[in-house]
């Protein structure tokens, strides 16, 4: 179990460099150190055995590392999830930050993914959501728009949403724009897979079933996202 505490440490201390030099989301440098400090402290035998000897602390333990097992296997299940053959009506590709006008690395994969399934079914049509945010000279949305039709989206199958600041508005605005345009519509969300469980959850809190297609995400930071995404859905299923 030493051992463990020492991985743990080198291995929290990498992930708060790489967010620190790629950014990731707020807060996470706490949540980081915290991880380090702690695993640091108890990587040394006489504070291991002073916590680990007491039962309560051996229980509590336990507990959260048997609900962050199950929270990540779900987290996982929905990512990887295959999606079926039928086509949707609407695609929503949700946005991931940009950099001046500069698409971040996830919002590319995001849109990449979007972009094949759009090839592949030429009747569906695409809600890309996002505002501006700092340092984004443009709207998500916009970049978005450019970026797949340069790549040959026709751009009558691309709808622009350009207020939304996070998920809950992204799928909020962008479930507007389609009940006005369809009725019963079949709908798939396009985001990360780590964050599919979470869409779909807000949908359904909104009123709305959705499928999930996942892109996949920037490898080092993908231990940062997950470890974020927990405590993301934790506190959407409580509040």
């Amino acid at each position: 179990m030493i051992y463990f505490w020492r991985f743990l440490s080198i291995f929290g201390l990498l992930n708060l460099i790489n967010i620190l030099v790629f950014g990731g989301a707020v807060g996470m440098e706490f949540v980081w150190f915290t991880i380090t400090t702690v695993s640091f402290i108890l990587s040394f035998r006489k504070p291991y055995v002073f916590f680990f000897s007491k039962k309560i602390i051996k229980v509590l333990f336990t507990m959260c590392i048997t609900i962050f097992l199950f929270v990540e296997g779900c987290i996982f299940y929905h990512g990887s999830q295959l999606i079926s053959s039928n086509e949707y009506d609407y695609l929503i590709v949700l946005g991931a930050g940009l950099r001046g006008e500069t698409l971040s690395y996830d919002l590319k994969y995001r849109l990449d993914t979007a972009y094949e399934y759009l090839t592949v079914y030429p009747n569906t049509k695409a809600i890309l959501t996002g505002g501006q945010g700092p340092g984004e000279t443009i709207t998500e949305a916009e970049a978005m728009h450019r970026y797949l039709v340069k790549k040959g989206i026709e751009p009558e199958r691309l709808i622009l949403e350009e207020l939304a600041t996070d998920t809950v508005e992204n799928l909020t605005y962008s479930f507007e724009l389609i009940d006005t345009l369809v009725k019963e519509p079949e709908i798939m969300v396009v985001t990360s897979k780590f964050h599919i469980l979470r869409s779909k959850m807000i949908a359904d809190e909104l009123g709305y079933k959705v499928d999930g297609l996942g892109s996949k995400n920037s490898l080092f930071l993908t231990p940062n996202y997950y470890l974020r995404e927990f405590f993301a859905v934790i506190a959407e299923f409580i509040f």
